[in-house]
């Protein structure tokens, strides 16, 4: 997903959201403009300059009462922005409109109070207005507006991103004000200059000339500048969406001298210290279940330091497996062959389980314990823990022949219950090992150590044997045993020979 692909059309907010308070504030950039415009008139203007301040500024005074019923109409009238555009820019064009509006509102009644006037003091009411309210003043009104919306934004925790938002357009628009309007007056008042007979047409056409090749200039720098900073902006977003994906080796170009540039510089620091995050994660998923670490990650992002001591009460599927005779055979192995021996054969043993939705519990010298169920997402995890012993089963017979008649043949047995156990955190705060307690694992550690000749490799409790039974597998009976720490004598089953093996993954 790109920064351009992420970009909202529907805007999150609506005129109808701003406040009575900040409506008044937006009415009291009128009355600066009818105040200022009524000061130029009496000091500066040659042709009003006879008249009484009160007289001229009531005058402005009607022009400012129908702006504001303008702008109230407006806000009422259509409160909801376009798709692709924020309710501030909208806003924004609204301001915009009533400004002009009220340009040519002055401009008319001035010219119905004073029709002995030259046109020329209509024309410069109505630069006056357009020059100062439409442009620079409706440019604050915009930033006011952003201000209150993006405060909305925050306390919601909303964001959009409508297209028509964008660097590069608000600094043209910015440049165009800063640029354009005192351009634009010192054209006038250069041509009023010769229209009263103060100077030649060709000082005005100078200035004329002048102004406009600035006004372009301006423009430019600030398109041009204005689109670098959006590149630097995309590169920036592109970057935070691959890092969203879990994609930590993006490069950042932080090589800006500003803002964005430390803000480019903190972002690579993030992926810094995210890639070694993922890093830990990945380490500690090979001292335990993946799943585990991952659970346990997720509850200290959550909880902080706070770690739950103890579990929770689950029904599971314990298999236990352990070698046969693996005391002896270590004694005549050097440690080294030992070691790869020992490491190649419990790597095809959890790829088994794992291949089956089984979870790897802990290691005990040459042994394995398995839980089947833990995720939740298995609805009958006892049948796939014994698919997960039926290819433990294979892949030792597949490891034996792989190692050739010089090496030690491996056998193993395998013991499967299922029953409630207590699944959790045990230890101390200081030394933390998820696993699962309780009697059900016991009896899977009894059931193994019977999976021995004569009996079969693989036994199972009657319940396990039942849940085979349900699912269409067949089962024989083994013999009845006492297991130590049971009360009564367990039935022991293994595998009819027709029950076909699983297909591995």
């Amino acid at each position: 997903m790109t920064a351009k692909s992420r970009e909202r059309s529907d805007p999150p907010h609506s005129l109808q959201q701003v406040s009575f308070a900040l409506r008044l504030r937006l009415h009291l950039l009128p009355a600066v403009a009818v105040f200022f415009l009524a000061l130029y008139g009496q000091v500066v203007c040659p042709f009003m300059d006879d008249l009484s301040f009160t007289r001229i500024l009531s005058g402005l005074g009607l022009v400012f009462l129908g702006q504001v019923a303008v702008r109230e109409v407006l806000f009422l009238r259509f409160p909801q922005p376009p798709s692709g555009i924020s309710a501030a820019r909208h806003g924004y064009r609204m301001s915009l409109l009533s400004w002009l509006l009220a340009g040519v509102g002055a401009s008319v009644i001035h010219a119905a109070l004073y029709a002995d006037f030259p046109w020329v003091s209509h024309l410069k009411l109505l630069a006056g207005y357009w020059g100062l309210g439409a442009g620079v003043l409706a440019q604050w009104e915009y930033l006011t507006l952003e201000d209150y919306f993006r405060s909305l934004e925050i306390s919601e925790q909303r964001l959009g991103f409508p297209k028509e938002e964008n660097i590069t357009r608000r600094l043209m628009e910015g440049f165009a004000v800063a640029s354009l309007v005192p351009v634009s007056i010192m054209i006038l008042m250069s041509f009023r200059f010769v229209y009263e007979g103060f100077t030649d047409k060709g000082a005005a056409l100078e200035v004329l000339f002048l102004g406009l090749f600035f006004v372009i200039s301006s423009l430019f720098v600030a398109w041009r500048y204005g689109r670098s900073l959006r590149q630097d902006c995309d590169h920036l977003m592109t970057v935070l969406e691959k890092v969203g994906q879990g994609e930590f080796r993006t490069s950042v170009d932080a090589s800006r001298a500003d803002e964005l540039g430390r803000m480019a510089d903190g972002i690579g620091s993030m992926m810094d210290g995210l890639a070694q995050r993922e890093r830990i994660r990945e380490a500690f998923g090979r001292f335990v279940n993946p799943e585990v670490a991952e659970r346990f990650l997720k509850e200290q992002s959550e909880k902080g330091a706070t770690v739950t001591m103890g579990g929770k009460r689950r029904e599971l599927t314990v298999l236990m497996c352990d070698l046969r005779g693996f005391t002896p055979m270590a004694e005549k192995m050097d440690p080294e062959q030992l070691t790869e021996t020992l490491n190649s054969y419990l790597t095809e043993m959890v790829i088994a389980i794992r291949n089956h939705g089984g979870m790897v519990d802990k290691f005990i010298g040459d042994a394995v314990l398995a839980v089947f169920g833990l995720a939740g997402t298995d609805h009958d995890h006892t049948v796939s823990a014994i698919h997960a012993a039926q290819e433990m089963r294979h892949r030792l017979h597949q490891f034996n022949a792989s190692r050739g008649a010089a090496s030690p043949t491996l056998e193993h047995g395998i013991g499967v219950h299922v029953g409630e156990v207590i699944a959790g955190y045990v230890g101390s705060p200081d030394r933390l090992e998820f696993t699962v307690i309780g009697h059900t694992v016991n009896v899977a550690a009894r059931i193994e150590s019977h999976a021995k000749a004569p009996n079969p490799p693989l036994l199972f409790s009657d319940a396990v044997a039942s849940r085979i039974r349900a699912a269409g597998g067949h089962v024989k009976e083994v013999r009845a045993v006492s297991l130590k720490g049971v009360s009564s004598t367990m039935q022991l089953y293994t595998l009819n020979s027709e029950t076909p093996e699983p297909k591995q993954s």
